[in-house]
């Protein structure tokens, strides 16, 4: 049984470990200190007291958990232990801890202050007594506070005086000589403190929290010195400067962005979402260091639990961010020894020194300064110069990698945003200056994702005003502000309404301060937006991050329950429910608002065994009947799970017996696992079948395609418990639900109308700049009906039949008795542009070949030469601009294209590595296998390795890869030609030859001015893409054409309608129809409406 390691009663270290941190100490003692000074650098211990009970911080809550710690977990005594030994064997002169001394989650167990700042302050007291300095009275251990020390987190009320937890923090700080009394003093009114460590240095100590966008109590906009920190630096500063010395500082939280929240979203925010410190403070900070560069040597600060070395010239003082101990997010226990000039105190090498867990050896990593290229670590300009060389040099940028997570690449970035973000942040300190050297690091001719995070191409140029008549009309989107994520669509069996909520930010257009919204309707027609349309507010310490994504259903009593992701700041994710408000029990039924269960949160990360970081556990799917019990209720989320087999993607399903659906949760088992080591996430699962007792379907959306698959397979019991789980079917698996940005999508039954139908949302392809000036952002697609078809073997969606209610004129008519023959080259107008003066349509045109033979895959084309047929929309009158719609034939070769890979930047959607039976012909073969593969790439050296991909991107050289691309129809959106102001690359996507009727080709599309959505076949394929257009009223015009057709005869049938406004606010002049689900279908029968 592996050894337990508990907390004693008086939260001090055990007799076993201090022996353990001694006896391995006490190796080091004969060593004899340098020339140089040298200082050990440390941050984010994070001691776990609970660790291995219960009360641990996420999945080590069992006896069995690893000794030394793992991922997804806090430190345990046995880790800061030996880690407290290595830095003691380092025989430094003295040791910055940058603060984090407490477990995260402390404000939800037992644990007391004292329980982490004993035994801490004893190791700290072990490592003062073995450093170079022990035998001098200069302090040779310095140590700030983090926001984990505050208790709530990131809770400091400046206006208390009494301080009950500071004080008790500084009282046992004092006891083990970590402060004198005099820097006890002072660090008890707000948490800073400065000490003369040597007669040449003193070393002020920051309370950075104070100076958070995340500070609680929120400060007024009217505080400029919260707690006097400023002023008191400068004195601090001053004082330095009269006695001769040399400044160094160190803190907690850093002046700079949250990187890895800023690459997970996916594009740069505004200021306040990004950043950790407001500008006000940020600027004076920067001023201070700017004026006083020639006597402050070195900034040092931890919080992200990832290396960093910041060149910024403004501030022109280098700064570190110190790795973490606790290996919570994935990395490696790690922190830095530095050797520091003895009379000039500026920084001469840093090397890190980092362990694995599993058996805890302690190694050298790299030296910085040697792996990075920088000539100097104290001058910023040498720092700025190397760091810049990161954008091109790959090694230097690997190095870095490895440095950041301690000595192994844990999550390595994959895309080009990643990377540029990533190097701005360590070049630049201020918002605006890390979003403009991104922005410049963006080729025009770049294919890779812009600083949006769009698909589009940027410059640094300021992007040109959207026209706002680019609004759609018939989709479903808020007047203002920012929507994303349709949550708990619901159709009411009481009142009959229907309820679409979604993600909405009610402070501004971009993505923040997650709320609910809410529309209705009768008929999904016609919607109505409530006066006070957000239905739940983020407003309670659990969800104060927000109210993410969730879903509404009837329990077993048949009451809507709402069940969604609530997040606490720093993004920690747990799950809770709110029901019907007592207002509409006892008055009329609208559910515009609701009452949030006083269990919240019913999940937490604890709940969750081998939870990999606090941000991945969400999104919950439906409730559905336990079939080994019918009495048992089962609710999936998805998580990323440390397992027996690695780091994967889960969904996991945890069980109830309680028939209101509001408690009594416990995790049962995951249902699906994805172990292909690229998407170690999904988000928003739906599990689902399309008919009572049919087949089981699972969606998820895959957050580094930014698109949403259905997989395939058997819902069974499993071979190795008495669990039923989602066993996939590889022959069918995986199919995009949308060849374009349809996200997130979300799928309800409707109990009146009988059948499955499915919401998505579709994001603004701009710049934040754009997206702000507009003042909105985010579309709800039409809403779509679901079918399998058990010919083509794969989910088809299409509108719902409703959503004829909203044709208007009918503009066109060419029917299929008598059709448009199709001249090879040359296309023919259906509308003129500007004669409709209109923006919305629906284009129905059905295509008939004579012969599929140049679809069938036996013969190859280049780009000019390939077949293709389909429909030109947003066209101007001489069709020199338009966007066009069809069906064509890929670029591809008979044979691998050799010395290629596709463009890197791309994310592939699978990967093989190793073994004998990788090589160039399987890499083919299981492209084309794979349904949602368009091209591939085969490397054979270090190590042999296949790589998928969902697009069609560049290629670049490489002598040791092969490539190719499947040889199979695209259904292609071209708006190379469009004139579009936001991403002008082509969408595309597998369209295979149907089964059945194979010669004829149906394209429906909907524009809704900047949205598109295309069914093809009756929703076989689909794609949404975006246009904006800034002379929208004068592209209006249709058409269609067939090229590269040879001896193929094309014809073309056509039907085109206006369309009507979704709300009623929207449709202006246009008569406002409103049917009802009866009266609709009603008509519908009697051939009076098609």
């Amino acid at each position: 049984m592996p050894l337990q390691y508990r907390r004693d009663d008086g939260g001090t270290v055990s007799a076993a470990v201090r022996v353990l941190a001694v006896t391995v100490a006490a190796l080091a003692l004969c060593a004899a200190a340098g020339a140089t000074v040298k200082v050990n650098l440390v941050s984010d211990e994070h001691l776990d007291p609970a660790y291995g009970t219960p009360q641990a911080y996420g999945p080590c809550t069992t006896i069995s958990s690893a000794p030394f710690g793992q991922t997804g977990c806090d430190s345990p005594h046995a880790l800061l232990a030996v880690a407290s030994s290595d830095i003691m064997m380092q025989r430094s002169a003295y040791t910055f801890f940058a603060g984090d001394w407490q477990r995260h989650g402390m404000s939800s167990t037992s644990l007391k202050t004292h329980d982490v700042f004993t035994p801490m302050s004893q190791y700290f007291e072990l490592i003062k007594e073995s450093t170079a300095e022990a035998a001098s009275d200069s302090p040779s251990v310095t140590t700030v506070l983090g926001n984990n020390d505050a208790i709530p987190n990131y809770f400091f009320n400046i206006t208390d005086t009494s301080q009950d937890t500071l004080n008790a923090q500084v009282g046992i700080l004092r006891s083990h000589g970590l402060l004198d009394v005099a820097q006890g003093k002072v660090m008890s009114k707000c948490g800073y403190y400065s000490s003369v460590v040597r007669a040449q240095l003193r070393v002020l100590a920051l309370h950075t929290l104070l100076w958070m966008h995340r500070l609680q109590p929120a400060l007024s906009d009217n505080e400029t010195d919260p707690c006097q920190q400023l002023d008191w630096m400068k004195r601090e500063i001053n004082a330095a400067r009269a006695a001769g010395q040399k400044v160094i500082i160190i803190g907690h939280i850093p002046p700079q962005p949250d990187v890895f929240r800023v690459i997970s979203r996916g594009a740069v925010g505004s200021a306040e979402e990004d950043m950790y410190w407001k500008p006000t403070y940020q600027k004076a900070y920067t001023a201070l260091l700017s004026e006083n560069k020639d006597i402050i040597t070195l900034q040092l600060f931890g919080h992200t639990h990832r290396f960093a070395i910041l060149g910024d010239e403004e501030m022109g003082v280098p700064l570190i961010v110190i790795n973490a101990i606790t290996p919570l997010y994935g990395n490696r226990p790690a922190y830095l020894v530095g050797n520091f000039d003895s009379a000039t105190w500026k920084l001469e090498t840093l090397r890190q020194r980092y362990a694995n867990t599993a058996f805890i050896q302690w190694n050298d990593g790299l030296e910085v300064a040697t792996a990075l290229g920088i000539t100097d670590l104290s001058n910023v300009s040498a720092i700025h110069t190397a760091v810049t060389d990161m954008f091109t040099n790959d090694t230097l940028f690997e190095r870095y990698m490895i440095l950041r997570t301690g000595g192994v690449i844990d999550d390595p970035c994959t895309t080009a945003f990643c990377r540029l973000y990533t190097v701005c942040a360590m070049l630049y300190a201020t918002h605006d200056n890390i979003d403009s050297c991104a922005h410049s690091q963006i080729s025009p001719s770049s294919s890779a994702e812009s600083m949006d995070g769009s698909d589009s191409s940027s410059t640094s140029t300021p992007a040109p005003p959207i026209p706002t008549d680019a609004r759609p009309q018939y989709h479903i989107h808020a007047p203002k502000n920012w929507i994303s994520d349709p949550s708990g669509p619901y159709r009411d069996p009481v009142t009959g309404k229907i309820h679409l909520y979604m993600q909405y930010n009610p402070n501004g257009p971009l993505w923040g301060d997650i709320a609910w919204y809410h529309v209705t309707s009768e008929d999904y027609v016609k919607w109505t937006r409530p006066e006070s349309p957000v239905a739940v507010w983020a407003d309670r310490w659990y969800d104060k991050w927000g109210a993410y994504s969730g879903t509404m259903m009837n329990n077993n009593y048949s009451e809507p329950v709402m069940v969604y992701t609530c997040t606490e700041p720093e993004n920690i994710q747990r799950q809770c429910i709110a029901t019907i408000s007592s207002r509409d029990l006892a008055g009329k039924r609208t559910l515009n608002t609701f009452e949030k269960s006083p269990l919240n949160p019913i999940l937490t990360e604890d709940s969750v065994p081998g939870l990999v970081g606090l941000d991945n556990f969400r999104d919950p799917t439906e409730w559905w009947q336990d079939p080994a019990n019918p009495d048992r209720w089962l609710i999936a989320f998805v998580a990323r799970i440390k397992d027996a087999e690695g780091d994967n993607a889960h969904v996991i399903v945890f069980s109830t017996e309680d028939p209101t659906f509001q408690s009594g949760y416990r995790f049962s088992h995951s249902l699906y696992v994805y172990k292909y080591d690229l998407d170690r996430m999904f988000e928003c699962p739906d599990f689902f079948t399309l008919n009572e007792g049919g087949e089981h379907f699972l969606k998820v959306s895959s957050i580094r395609s930014h698109r949403d698959y259905i997989i395939y397979g058997s819902y069974q019991l499993s071979t190795t418990s008495d669990q039923y789980v989602f066993v996939e079917d590889p022959e069918r698996s995986f199919t995009f639900i949308d060849y374009g940005p349809f996200y997130a999508a979300k799928t309800f039954y409707d109990p009146i109308l009988k059948r499955r139908m499915l919401w998505g949302w579709t994001n603004d392809e701009l710049s934040n700049e754009q997206i702000i000036a507009n003042g909105w952002s985010g579309v709800q697609n039409m809403l779509r009906t679901m079918v399998y078809d058990s010919v083509e073997r794969k989910i088809k969606t299409y509108p719902i039949p409703e959503l004829r209610g909203l044709r208007l004129e009918h503009l066109y008519s060419r029917p299929e008795t008598n059709p448009l023959v199709l001249v090879d080259g040359k296309p023919q107008t259906l509308i003129t542009a500007g004669s409709s003066a209109t923006r919305q349509h629906e284009i129905v045109v059905t295509f008939k070949l004579s012969s599929m033979e140049l679809f069938n895959g036996l013969l190859y084309y280049d780009e000019n030469a390939a077949p293709e047929f389909g429909v030109m929309i947003r066209a101007n009158a001489d069709l020199s601009q338009y966007t066009s719609v069809s069906v064509r034939m890929p670029a591809a070769t008979s044979q691998p294209i050799p010395n290629s890979s596709q463009d890197p930047t791309s994310a592939p959607i699978r990967m093989f590595s190793g073994g004998s039976n990788i090589n160039v012909s399987n890499c083919s073969v299981e492209c084309a296998k794979e349904r949602a593969c368009v091209s591939w790439t085969y490397t054979a050296s270090p190590t042999s390795r296949c790589a998928l991909y969902w697009q069609a991107s560049e290629r670049v050289h490489n002598t040791s890869a092969q490539s190719g691309t499947v040889n199979i129809p695209l259904l292609y959106m071209d708006r190379t030609r469009s004139g579009s102001l936001g991403s002008s690359e082509p969408l595309l996507g597998r369209a295979p030859v149907k089964q059945t009727n194979p010669n004829v080709v149906q394209l429906h599309i909907f524009v809704d001015d900047s949205i598109v959505e295309v069914f093809k076949d009756g929703g076989l394929e689909t794609m949404t893409g975006r246009l904006y257009l800034p002379r929208g009223a004068s592209q209006t015009g249709i058409a269609v054409y067939a090229k590269n057709m040879g001896n193929v005869i094309v014809t073309a049938a056509a039907e085109i309608f206006s369309m009507d406004a979704a709300f009623a606010a929207d449709a202006g002049p246009n008569l406002i129809r409103h049917y009802t689900n009866s009266y609709y279908n009603l008509l519908s029968a009697m051939n009076v409406v098609t």
